[in-house]
């Protein structure tokens, strides 16, 4: 007899929306939740991923309609080369993306290390696209939306709580 972990089951994918490499190297994919909206879309490793199925039919259409490389897979670049000197976007027909779309952030969806590093998904204001954003970007120019989503993930345990775990 064999059972599968509940955990595996708490969550649904409904459709692959994109692929990069992330960071350390390993294949990720961009994730549409069932039950959820598109502002809570995630980046997963491959190896995490049990939807063999709407892997393929994504992989499927992404081979028809050619190599062309999309503009999410350019995402890690922009990321990199913003951190060094060259003005973003210029001359490169890329969409910006993060702090570059010159939007204000709405709030902090969720937050990701699969790549190896610590990202915050953000939903922008007036814009139905969320943008995967390093956190240490977000320390420094949104404090305040930081700190507010930590807060609103706090479990705060009270003595009256310990109290009758004591019983």
């Amino acid at each position: 007899m064999s059972a599968e972990p509940p955990v595996e089951e708490e969550f649904s994918v409904e459709k692959v929306i994109d692929k990069r490499v992330g960071r350390n190297g390993k294949t990720e994919y961009l994730l549409k939740w069932r039950g959820y909206g598109d502002d809570d879309n995630t980046w997963e490793p491959r190896d995490n991923l049990d939807c063999a199925d709407l892997i393929d039919t994504f992989e499927s259409v992404r081979k028809e309609r050619g190599s062309k490389p999309r503009p999410g897979d350019k995402r890690k670049s922009v990321v990199q080369e913003k951190d060094k000197k060259r003005p973003k976007n210029e001359g490169s027909g890329e969409r910006p993306r993060g702090f570059e779309r010159k939007l204000d952030p709405e709030r902090i969806v969720g937050a990701t290390d699969s790549s190896g590093e610590l990202m915050f998904l953000i939903k922008w204001k007036g814009s139905d696209e969320a943008d995967l954003v390093p956190a240490r970007e977000a320390n420094t120019r949104i404090p305040q939306t930081v700190i507010k989503f930590y807060e609103e993930r706090l479990t705060w345990h009270t003595s009256a709580q310990d109290d009758q775990d004591d019983d």
